[in-house]
């Protein structure tokens, strides 16, 4: 396989990942099929196999992609919030209780029902256990000041607070349930 094709394989890997990522979101792992992933991606249903295992191979991946960029986004607004001396723990929580289209829906609620159906050995629930892990110490590196081990578990339920009223407004569909995301710190 020449350069050429090695870097338009990583790609076409990529861009599986990507669309991968967001269809899962939007409907669940389950619900979406080989096929509608490679078809989204402009490629045949024939060359996934040069690329995955599985579609459980795929399905971690996707949803590491899916933390990664939850992360990295929430590390972008804390920093802004902290360039402008406000809180970054608030501000995560208030861009997180922003309303966002299906494919982009927090990837704890969103693979959150397929992680838990799967043992812990599993890639996808490890990919899902991970990945809430980073999203909590971001969290965490996000409140002012410094939080020391005693701080834990309030943050760990102002954390929580947040992701469930984000689930309960999108299951109830009604965006008051994430307008107080995450309680005040206390």
């Amino acid at each position: 396989m020449g350069r050429s094709s090695r870097v338009q394989a990583g790609e076409n890997r990529a861009r599986i990942v990507q669309v991968a990522s967001d269809l899962f979101r939007a409907r669940g792992i389950e619900a979406v099929g080989i096929a509608d992933v490679m078809k989204a991606a402009g490629m045949t249903q024939g060359g996934f196999y040069k690329h995955f295992a599985s579609k459980d191979a795929l399905a971690a991946e996707a949803c590491a992609l899916a933390f990664a960029s939850a992360a990295e986004t929430w590390r972008d607004v804390a920093r802004t919030a902290a360039a402008e001396g406000r809180d970054g723990a608030a501000a995560i929580a208030d861009h997180y209780a922003s309303v966002r289209p299906p494919s982009r829906t927090c990837p704890m609620i969103a693979f959150a029902a397929d992680a838990a159906r799967r043992g812990s050995g599993d890639p996808v629930q490890r990919a899902f256990r991970e990945g809430v892990q980073t999203l909590f110490e971001t969290f965490a590196d996000a409140v002012q000041g410094d939080p020391t081990p005693e701080a834990g578990e309030p943050l760990r339920s102002r954390f929580a607070a947040m992701v469930g009223s984000n689930l309960l407004a999108r299951s109830v569909q009604q965006e008051a349930w994430a307008s107080r995301a995450a309680p005040p710190a206390s």
